[in-house]
């Protein structure tokens, strides 16, 4: 995948309610798909560690139609998102109490070019952080739900997590480091996804370092995620003689759980080194995984 992504957003105070905001921006995607290139990944190898050229997991899905002819090269997609947010997080990057709280409507209308794939979707998150024991015990929570309102949305657009501040250049999910830590990226895909992050953030050591203040935090939490409503495909085009157990689950859809430790540096309260260790608690979803990055998930 080659991703090119443009995002103008602007957030104002609404005047009406302390602490409430409207959000109006525009968004751009430009997201290039297409099967692994083997020729270049083999460029100079020897003959025994050259990659068997196999047909992958996304050709079968292109050969059999569940990735159809007009998106299985990507395509440009112009985005109009509206929204509103409730921000009362005594500090942004590091809050010890406070809500965060945005629900966004994304549209990419037909006309703005985006015939094929007129969609309109919607995302609502919730964020609270409660202050356990004063500058020492932090309980925080992440409740989020994304869906497709209208309109066909191409299988790579899926993935796409919605939110009025990005803090990654891939906000790619559910799964992975900025959603299910421990899960695959982009394991659990749904016309509606439903998720939730619960965190205890302990600041066990603080001191002041040329004159910088520090501390140190340890971090429990768990993560679950799950597909609310399934996206609709049609197997007729599978040929007869694929085993269809060995592509498609037969147990039907179910929460996608992990679980984890992690460790925080933190200089002035807005500097944040995070690493976290997942795990997952079903197999299909994956085993385990270090993420290494800058502040806190949410």
């Amino acid at each position: 995948r080659k991703l090119l992504r443009v995002i103008l957003d602007f957030q104002r105070p609404t005047n009406i309610i302390d602490n409430l905001r409207w959000l109006a921006g525009f968004n751009f995607y430009d997201i290039r798909t297409g099967s692994v290139d083997i020729e270049k990944l083999n460029k100079g190898q020897s003959d025994e560690d050259k990659l068997p050229d196999v047909p992958l997991l996304y050709d079968k899905y292109v050969e059999w139609g569940l990735i159809s002819e007009k998106e299985k090269e990507g395509g440009s997609h112009k985005f109009i998102k509206l929204g509103l947010v409730y921000d009362t997080r005594d500090n942004e990057s590091n809050p010890s109490k406070g809500i965060w709280t945005e629900a966004l409507l994304m549209t990419a209308p037909r006309f703005l070019g985006n015939n094929d794939f007129a969609c309109t979707r919607f995302s609502a998150i919730h964020r609270q952080y409660f202050s356990i024991i004063k500058k020492r015990l932090i309980f925080a929570y992440r409740l989020g739900y994304q869906g497709t309102l209208d309109g066909e949305t191409p299988f790579y657009l899926y993935p796409l997590m919605m939110s009025s501040f990005s803090t990654a250049t891939k906000s790619d999910g559910l799964g992975g480091a900025k959603t299910l830590r421990g899960i695959l990226r982009n394991r659990v895909i749904g016309e509606d996804v439903a998720y939730a992050n619960l965190e205890f953030r302990w600041k066990f050591f603080r001191t002041v370092l040329w004159k910088q203040n520090l501390y140190f935090a340890l971090i429990g939490f768990s993560d679950v995620g799950q597909a609310c409503r399934k996206i609709s495909i049609d197997k007729s085009n599978i040929p007869e003689d694929i085993n269809q157990d060995l592509f498609f689950g037969t147990s039907g859809e179910s929460l996608h759980l992990s679980y984890g430790a992690g460790f925080r540096l933190a200089l002035n309260e807005n500097f944040i080194i995070a690493i976290d260790y997942g795990f997952a608690a079903d197999g299909q979803d994956g085993s385990r995984g270090l993420y290494i990055n800058i502040n806190n998930l949410f």
